[in-house]
């Protein structure tokens, strides 16, 4: 059985990686000065080697937040900054699924949550697509925003499945998929692998913020009763 890492190693090391990096990119600089530190090179050159370091940096930066997430996870009495949709902000205390975090995950993050319930109960995960494009958007038939024949503006909501009666389970709780077919908008179409990776690499949907979503998993499931037992995952029909 894998052993949680110490969180004073995790630090210890997060300190000794950021600092060789730290030591490589000031050398790298300066190469481009002179004996008094004072650039004395192409400045495209000097630029480019800083811009090389700062993408690094960046890079380096996301993989601690994420280590030190794993390590010490998220604050429970305090909230977090969870980004929705059209760049609206939502601040969200982890494990409390109260009606910010309701709204944050429905309003922006619903691929996170779906993404998350799955992850802890192996449950199916659907998309509800709608029939037509919305008209602010030109890019269907785009090869680089199509997946499985439907186009990015028609992925509205994500939700995952409960086994046992078919119900589909977001943040506001659980819904009878006849309702969403009685309204004769939406299409509920299971989430595939090409499906999920359009929703990853384009920049009309956010970044899944799993941290929090994986915390409000217990809540939400809670709320429904919690898990069933003894139950068959069911076909969704499209």
């Amino acid at each position: 059985m894998p052993t949680t890492p110490d969180p004073r190693t995790v630090v210890h090391q997060i300190l000794a990686d950021y600092r060789s990096m730290a030591a490589r990119h000031h050398a790298a600089l300066k190469e481009h000065c002179d004996i008094e530190g004072v650039m004395d090179s192409e400045f495209d050159a000097y630029q480019e080697t800083r811009r090389l370091a700062a993408l690094e940096a960046d890079e380096k930066l996301d993989t601690i937040i994420e280590v030190l997430t794993d390590a010490f996870g998220l604050p429970d009495d305090r909230p977090v900054t969870v980004l929705g949709a059209d760049g609206v902000e939502f601040q969200v205390t982890p494990g409390r699924l109260d009606e910010t975090a309701r709204s944050a995950f429905t309003e922006g993050q619903c691929h996170a949550l779906a993404r998350a319930v799955a992850e802890t109960t192996g449950w199916q995960t659907v998309l509800l697509a709608n029939r037509e494009c919305a008209d602010q958007y030109d890019t269907c038939g785009m090869g680089d925003a199509v997946a499985d024949g439907l186009c990015i503006c028609q992925f509205s909501h994500l939700a995952a499945v409960r086994p046992h009666d078919g119900y589909l389970i977001d943040a506001n709780g659980a819904r009878d998929p006849q309702d969403v077919h009685a309204e004769e908008r939406f299409d509920i179409v299971p989430m595939s692998p090409a499906l999920w990776k359009l929703i990853d690499i384009h920049p009309s949907w956010r970044d899944a913020d799993m941290p929090v979503a994986r915390t409000l998993v217990g809540p939400l499931l809670d709320s429904l009763g919690g898990l069933p037992t003894g139950t068959k995952p069911v076909e969704v029909a499209a």
